[in-house]
């Protein structure tokens, strides 16, 4: 099975698609999404809303005229060209604040590393592997030409659409990502799970060993007494973000993110949700 195909299962799966749109034409399409925005934010102004649209034609993802663009701009786009099927997601509040909150951790980290310089923020760039084009929360590399880490995060019940996620960044000969961190905030309780993942080769008796997306590491963070809790901390390689060795006698090396520093990003989150804490 294609990439494009196990992607396509993937999404139809999807227990967190609101909504299914069949395009038709742009102005169908324009009305249509714009009522299910609207009603989203009304039934639910603090979480992800995720909508599934088929059949929608290549020339209006790619197109630079503003004119002619028919996906809203904050919206995050996930597009296989193959099918024209397009999964578009509507980040809610606690979704912009947890990316938010991530990256400044991280760039306070490459600041005292003495490495700010060095890395390339991409943001929320879109970027095509081969049929497909993604949209991350965020994403960085040690060149202007591609990235070498990527974040997505959710405000969800599952996280499902996270492991599909890091399968495309993952699993693609094209993509020269090494390590994709996704963060799930659930939707109905206080819990946040903060997942490490890298890039395996299969073990097959073939030359032609499949790329795949393994778990790194866990971290849940859960609300006690009141209080966050992470059951561990997170360790990014350096060597895979910035494709080279740390520097001997300097203080460059893994980026390590505390229990304290996880409870903070936490804290934040479940304040905009209004979760009862100290």
């Amino acid at each position: 099975m294609t990439m494009t195909a196990e992607l396509e299962v993937e999404l139809e799966g999807l227990s967190d698609v609101e909504a299914t749109i069949d395009f038709t034409n742009p102005k169908d399409f324009t009305e249509t999404l714009q009522a299910h925005i609207h009603n989203a934010r009304n039934s639910d102004p603090t979480g992800d809303h995720i909508v599934l649209v088929t059949g929608f034609p290549n020339t209006f993802f790619t197109t630079e005229d503003d004119e002619r663009r028919l996906i809203p701009v904050s919206h995050k786009a996930l597009y296989l060209r193959d099918t024209q099927t397009l999964l578009l997601t509507m980040p809610g509040g606690p979704h912009e604040l947890t990316a938010m909150h991530f990256n400044d951790r991280l760039a306070m980290k490459l600041d005292v590393m003495g490495c700010y310089e060095e890395i390339f923020n991409f943001g929320q760039e879109t970027v095509s592997i081969g049929s497909v084009s993604k949209e991350p929360d965020n994403s960085w590399g040690a060149t202007r030409s591609y990235a070498t880490c990527v974040l997505e995060c959710a405000v969800s019940q599952s996280g499902r659409s996270l492991r599909c996620n890091a399968k495309i960044w993952l699993e693609q000969e094209e993509s020269k990502v090494s390590q994709v961190i996704t963060i799930n905030v659930n939707r109905r309780r206080p819990e946040i799970v903060f997942i490490v993942w890298k890039r395996r080769r299969e073990q097959l008796q073939t030359r032609a060993s499949p790329l795949c997306a393994v778990v790194d590491q866990v971290v849940h963070i859960t609300l006690q007494a009141r209080r966050p809790v992470a059951e561990g901390m997170l360790r990014l390689s350096f060597e895979e973000f910035f494709e080279r060795k740390p520097q001997p006698g300097t203080r460059e090396g893994d980026l390590f993110f505390s229990t304290r520093e996880l409870e903070a990003i936490a804290r934040k989150v479940w304040g905009k949700m209004e979760f009862d804490m100290e």
